[in-house]
């Protein structure tokens, strides 16, 4: 370990390695500032980020939430545990961003929230969905999970009114187990902390919020993130630049290994208001299914994992629990069959042998 890792771990055990050690605070005041962010808020998990987003926006039981079909099943299994159901957005032909039509189709059916998708880490939602979103009033919620090192120029919580981190142990920034909830909405800050630390009301402290006074003073739980997880990913968003640049090296290197097969392929697209990609994977268009298959079975027998050898790439409704909130995607369908995803760590092994 390093000596930036055994301090904060230390000074974590110190206090008890708890969610309201000082150290969770400093991992948030960190993600604050590094994701240009009024507030995060630290979290047990990525799904508890998610459903907690949810719960802050309006939703309630019963209600439909609309969710880019193209994310993974974590995110469905998420709105179903805060009692919601999923209604499944279609792509934008050969884009992971939501069709217009599919937006228009979700406004009409009263959805109360909306979560956005920038799977692999692209980003390629237009404007006008972004718009039809916000004149019908409908909350915006970004998972973020696969996305972390995202920026658009405007800025992602102009568009966002939460946006969700994992940092899961598979995720760019790990604390093991975590997630994070960004917003620049103070409202929306302080429903969150009080879902997260048993009900508790939220107050100003200095420059940032902290619990205070009774439990149970609003609805809430334990969601808080482990203390000790939380001084390790501290000690990495001290690093953030080194790791930065490390996955700028591995994007390269799993560009030159898809360009060695030899099979046709195409970068999934982004929209001209990306300034930094997410970089949590590659993803490679091909003209058809069976050169997406090749594609994938070139990368595999060379060591890599893809996505078809781990998740079956498929809609999210694909999974069984998913199917019964089935709803016609037949451009996610159509994308999924052609789409070979890598995640950028999986091409660590080339890196280290030097590509």
């Amino acid at each position: 370990m390093d000596g930036v890792m055994l301090t904060e771990l230390g000074r974590a055990l110190a206090e008890s390695g708890t969610g309201n050690a000082e150290v969770v605070r400093d991992l948030e005041a960190r993600f604050a500032e590094f994701c240009g962010a009024a507030h995060a808020l630290c979290l047990s998990s990525g799904t508890t980020a998610l459903i907690s987003a949810l719960r802050a926006t309006g939703v309630q039981a019963g209600d439909q939430v609309g969710v880019s079909v193209l994310g993974p099943s974590m995110t469905g299994l998420a709105v179903a545990a805060a009692g919601a159901r999923p209604l499944f957005l279609d792509c934008a032909s050969t884009s992971f961003g939501v069709s217009r039509a599919a937006a228009d189709h979700a406004i009409r059916a009263g959805v109360t929230a909306v979560v956005l998708i920038p799977m692999w880490g692209y980003w390629d939602e237009s404007e006008h969905v972004l718009g039809a979103f916000r004149e019908a009033r409908v909350p915006i919620i970004v998972d973020a999970a696969q996305a972390p090192f995202l920026r658009l120029r405007k800025g992602l919580l102009t568009v966002a009114d939460v946006a969700c981190l994992s940092l899961h142990g598979r995720k760019p920034f790990k604390a093991g187990e975590g997630g994070v909830c960004l917003t620049d909405d103070p409202r929306l800050a302080e429903r969150i902390l009080a879902l997260r630390n048993f009900g508790q009301a939220a107050e100003f402290t200095g420059s940032r919020l902290d619990p205070t006074g009774p439990f149970a003073a609003h609805f809430g739980v334990n969601l808080k993130i482990n203390g000790l997880g939380a001084a390790w990913c501290l000690s990495q968003l001290a690093e953030a630049d080194q790791i930065r640049s490390r996955f700028d090296d591995l994007r390269q290197v799993g560009m030159a290994a898809f360009g060695d097969t030899g099979i046709p392929w195409a970068e999934a697209s982004q929209s001209a208001d990306v300034q930094e990609h997410g970089r949590y994977g590659l993803v490679a268009l091909c003209p058809s299914q069976s050169e997406a298959r090749e594609l994938a079975r070139l990368i595999e027998i060379s060591g890599v994992e893809v996505d078809s050898s781990r998740y079956k790439y498929r809609p999210m409704y694909a999974a069984p629990y998913l199917a019964r909130f089935a709803t016609e995607c037949p451009s996610a369908e159509q994308l999924t069959a052609t789409v070979v995803a890598c995640r950028l760590e999986a091409f660590a092994t080339r890196l280290e042998n030097g590509g």
